[in-house]
């Protein structure tokens, strides 16, 4: 066996090398797979807001870091332990956060003074304006001196800056007073553990101690270790999340704050949309390389038949012949199976490095162990079926130089022919393969089922296109193209090299067009979803605050984002369109510059009220009896996200006027009404026949100092108030409870509000500024894609959602556009402006990001393994030609002997091994193209396919005319070189050599 193996070693080498191609494909796809799947859950918890990989564990009784670690795992980091008390100053003015959290010393930078080290010191921000030095009282820090209560001053010993958008805050609303809101919550009075101690109430307090104000709450956030997960520990992670959700919901007194849920949900998705794609493409790879074992065992077979007739003359017995015939190709199976286990590990490893995350591990795990030998014994069998002619073939055909020619059958062809056309049908017509799992990743078969359909059809059509030039090279072209045409006719191996280069190349064809055009729609998606080259999501109350942000800065557009549906955008319309991420052809050619100007609308002007006090004057409002009615002013007041409702009236007989406290931020200005109701409640036993009148309105005033000044509200005027029902002496307002509108708004907007929009808007409400879906809008310009929207939606001037806006949603994500190539100044400029920037968004990013979801990363194992199948099939299809035209050595010394020159006889082989390859490559481009022609629009690309922009399916044709001329180049070549090679073995001394 040994001496046979070196005897025919290059064609033992190529059987050892397609089998361990084979092996490695086979394992290749697992291990690529649970690298991609350890990817994705890393990338997934390192791409999120802190509580989206963590949690927050708090609690009132217990102890919060006794909870933590009662949830452990290799995976989890130590719990992060502080404490903290709300509690407003003794003048009520602003509610302030005195807190610990272990490390904070290293996470703020000093500015002045030190960190606290003993109980009742803290370090404030500079925005607080307390100094070094100053004692700062709270209503719940105090002492009990004989029988009374007295306030414990806290001793400012530092000065300190903090980053709002550093993990370690856990993403919370901390610091207020440095983001510039003049109302609520101050920043933190950073202090030690010992200050829980020896202030406010002791451990074990009731939980409505600390709803009140009175009570330390103690907490522990707990964060993943992205580095430390692989794939494998998903349903862990699930289970560590499920036991902290159950915590939190079995009481009052334990409450976890998380978003996890939502990360593992993405992850899943993700997970789920690469799995099917990776088999697919495996099973495929894997057909292939057995088809190359089958025919390389066939030659092998071949090669030995004069060996097989020796032994079976010398006696052997059918056992013997069989283990005989196999021993040569199950030794080459058996030595391949490590070196394609190892090859496939080193492969899946470089990809993971290249494609992935450099820190992602590859082990041979029990899928890839299986799927390895599984890729052998399948080479097994087509080493049986193989031998199994040169088995049972009788001795003397055996020996025959030049097998009996035999009828070729097209039933093979048309079984798999009929095959591949159902597939298609069924991929068409959107079948249970469509509707797979994967989300239509059985769009991945098309590509195989293609290719083989028109590889066989080529293997049949070549030889019939060969015969039909019998007649021409007879009398044209001299002994070259004779001799060539019709070996190619009779030739055995232009059918199998037609298969095998043509399925490899349809394969590497398809994957080549798949990822340009995939990459193409990466591009545009991210593009337009992201809006801008760099986004910087800020925190900001108001749309006053986020243009204060962005004013001083150059090259930047504020840019406030609701997810809707509709989706929505407002924004500063000229400076939208200086950085936004436009192109002509979304708008008919047209530049956003000469778009915007018509989102532009004439208003009124708002209603500020500036002052301490409002009062209003009132006519009529006679409520029968067993009625009560309210008048109530909606007033925003900055640094609040919902408006405040002031009781302005509760009217009576004989009285007309009324008047009410104004928020304090209002006596510095800001304040603007932004509607009047009246509620009207029946109580007790009441007379349903006899309705309230209606209410009119007919002056509002605000008091500054001394002073009363009338409000310039437009009370009797039509225009000036939604719906219409100003008019005369006042704004009418009914008490019936079925009479007519009780309640109105300033028209200070339009409605609906002129958009830009990337859809028909119909009858749709925007979400609008406070998410209350109250407005509708009208696409004055309409779009096929507008930069930041990732869904049908609007974009608006930012002064015009402010004023229809009632408030501000916590969903309403503030975002500073930065235009492209200007991402770096911007940032400097957000920082010089103390603006903490919670996260940064660039179409990079987002690009690197769709690549990195499971359909993507489904695509690059395609690309990269039928690349090298396509090179393997390519040296599987000369080998079998240049074994085959050895076999014809005779023949061509034959007629070197009978007066035919070399060069016509080395024109000859060119031309037959040219004319074969060729046409192999020729077929498996054209499967290839219309492979992608099929599947493309139809495979999934994202793990949620965009519902904006319109994803492009077109084929990208230089990278599909590179690869077909890369191919079309290295068949010349190989052609060339193998027949120079077969033309230097030919001697006419080897008609000497006695037959076999």
């Amino acid at each position: 066996m040994l001496r046979g193996l070196w005897r025919r070693r290059w064609l033992s080498l190529a059987l050892l090398v397609v089998a361990a191609v084979t092996v490695a494909s086979a394992s290749l796809g697992p291990l690529y797979a649970q690298a991609a799947r350890t990817a994705v859950l890393r990338n997934a918890l390192d791409g999120v807001p802190p509580d989206q990989r963590g949690w927050r564990v708090t609690s009132v009784h217990d102890d919060a870091a006794d909870l933590a670690r009662a949830v452990s795992a290799p995976y989890l980091r130590p719990p992060v332990l502080g404490a903290e008390l709300l509690s407003p100053d003794p003048r009520g003015d602003r509610t302030y956060p005195l807190m610990w959290q272990d490390g904070q010393c290293g996470h703020v930078t000093l500015i002045k003074g030190r960190c606290p080290r003993s109980a009742m010191e803290i370090m404030v921000t500079r925005a607080s304006g307390f100094r070094i030095g100053d004692g700062v009282k709270l209503t719940s820090i105090r002492t009990r001196v004989g029988t009374e209560d007295r306030l414990v001053p806290l001793r400012v010993v530092g000065v300190y800056r903090a980053d709002p958008g550093d993990d370690f805050w856990f993403g919370r609303n901390l610091f207020t007073q440095t983001a510039g809101v003049s109302e609520g919550n101050g920043d933190p009075l950073l202090t030690v553990p010992e200050t829980r101690a020896l202030s406010g109430l002791p451990p074990g307090q009731r939980a409505s101690d600390a709803a009140s104000g009175s009570a330390w709450t103690g907490y522990a956030i707990v964060y993943t270790d992205p580095a430390a997960l692989t794939g494998a520990d998903l349903d862990g992670l699930e289970a560590v999340h499920a036991r902290l959700a159950a915590m939190g919901r079995s009481g009052d007194v334990v409450t976890v704050f998380t978003r996890m849920a939502d990360t593992l949900d993405a992850v899943r998705r993700q997970i789920g949309s690469l799995s099917v794609p990776v088999t697919l493409v495996t099973l495929q790879l894997v057909a292939l390389g057995w088809l190359l074992l089958f025919l390389t065992v066939r030659d092998l077979a071949a090669a030995r038949a004069p060996e097989t007739a020796l032994a079976r003359l010398r006696g052997l017995g059918t056992a013997r012949m069989w283990a005989f015939g196999l021993s040569e190709p199950v030794a080459l199976l058996v030595a391949a199976l490590p070196i394609g286990l190892a090859a496939g590990w080193a492969v899946a490893a470089r990809m993971a490095a290249e494609f992935l995350r450099g820190d992602v591990p590859v082990t041979l795990d029990g899928p890839s162990l299986l799927y390895g030998p599984a890729a052998a014994a399948g080479g097994l069998l087509a080493a049986a079926a193989a031998a199994r002619g040169a088995v049972t073939r009788p001795v003397v055909e055996q020996w025959r130089r030049t097998p009996r020619a035999r009828r070729r059958t097209w039933i093979p062809e048309a079984v798999v022919i009929a095959v591949a056309a159902v597939g298609l049908v069924e991929l068409l017509a959107g079948g249970p393969l469509s509707g797979s799992p994967g989300g239509g990743a059985g769009a991945l078969l098309a590509p195989g089922l293609l290719a083989v359909a028109f590889a066989l059809l080529a293997r049949r059509l070549l030889p019939l296109a060969c015969a039909a030039l019998f007649r021409l090279t007879r009398s044209r072209g001299g002994i070259a193209p004779f001799l060539a045409v019709r070996q190619i006719a009779r030739g055995g191996a232009t059918g199998s090299t037609v298969i095998v280069l043509g399925a490899g190349l349809g394969l590497a064809v398809f994957a080549v067009a798949a990822w340009s055009v995939t990459s193409r729609n990466f591009d545009e998606v991210a593009r337009v979803h992201n809006g801008a080259e760099t986004v910087y999501v800020v925190r900001a109350t108001d749309a006053a605050a986020l243009r204060r942000m962005s004013d001083g800065i150059p090259d930047s557009a504020p840019v406030v984002r609701l997810p809707g549906p509709p989706a929505m955008l407002a924004t500063d319309p000229a400076r939208f369109a200086a950085v936004a991420l436009w192109r002509p052809s979304y708008a008919g050619g047209h530049a956003l510059e000469d778009l915007v100007p018509r989102l532009a609308a004439p208003v009124a002007p708002r209603v500020p009220l500036t002052g301490e006090r409002i009062r209003v004057r009132v006519l009529g409002g006679e409520l029968p009896a067993g009625w009560t009615a309210v008048l109530y002013a909606s007033v925003r007041v900055p640094g609040q996200a919902l408006l405040s409702e002031i009781p302005l009236a509760r009217p009576r007989p004989g009285r007309a006027t009324y008047e009410w406290g104004l928020p304090r931020a209002c006596r510095t200005g800001g304040c603007e009404l932004r509607g009047l109701r009246v509620e009207t409640t029946p109580a007790g036993t009441v007379d349903y026949e006899h309705q309230p009148g209606d209410l009119l309105v007919t002056g509002l005033d605000v008091r500054h100092g001394d002073r009363w000044t009338p409000v310039d509200a437009g009370l009797g005027d039509r225009a000036r108030w939604r719906p219409g029902v100003a008019g005369g002496p006042g704004l009418v307002l009914s008490m019936s409870l079925w009479g007519g509108p009780s309640a109105a708004v300033p028209a200070t907007f339009p409605d609906p509000l002129p958009a830009l929009a990337n859809g028909t808007p119909g009858n749709r409400k925007l979400p609008g500024l406070d998410d209350a879906h109250g407005v509708g809008y009208a696409a004055t310009v309409s779009a096929a894609a507008v930069p930041g929207l990732d869904a049908p939606g609007g974009l608006v001037d930012l002064e015009l959602a402010d004023r229809a806006a009632y408030g501000y949603s916590e969903k309403a994500e503030f975002q500073i556009w930065a235009a492209p190539g200007r991402a770096a100044p911007v940032l400097r400029g957000l920082r010089a402006a103390g603006v903490p920037v919670l996260a940064t968004r660039t179409v990079d990013g987002l690009r690197t990001g769709f690549a990195g979801q499971g359909p993507g990363l489904a695509l690059i194992l395609l690309v990269v393994a039928a690349g090298a199948a396509a090179l393997l099939a390519l040296g599987r299809a000369v080998l079998a030609l240049y074994v085959a035209a050895r076999r014809r050595t005779l023949e061509l010394a034959a007629l070197e002997a009978a007066g035919a020159r070399t060069g016509p006889l080395r024109r000859a082989l060119l031309i037959e091994q040219a004319v074969t390859l060729t046409w192999a490559s020729l077929a498996g481009v054209l499967a290839g193209v219309l492979a992608a022609r099929v599947a493309l629009p139809r495979m999934p690309e994202f793990t949620e396919p965009p519902s904006t922009p319109a994803l492009v399916y077109t084929i990208i044709p230089g990278p599909v005319v590179l690869v077909g001329a890369a191919a079309l180049v290295a068949c010349l070549v190989a052609a060339a070189v193998t027949a120079e090679l077969l033309l230097r073995g030919v001697r006419v001394d080897r008609l000497r050599e006695a037959p076999a």
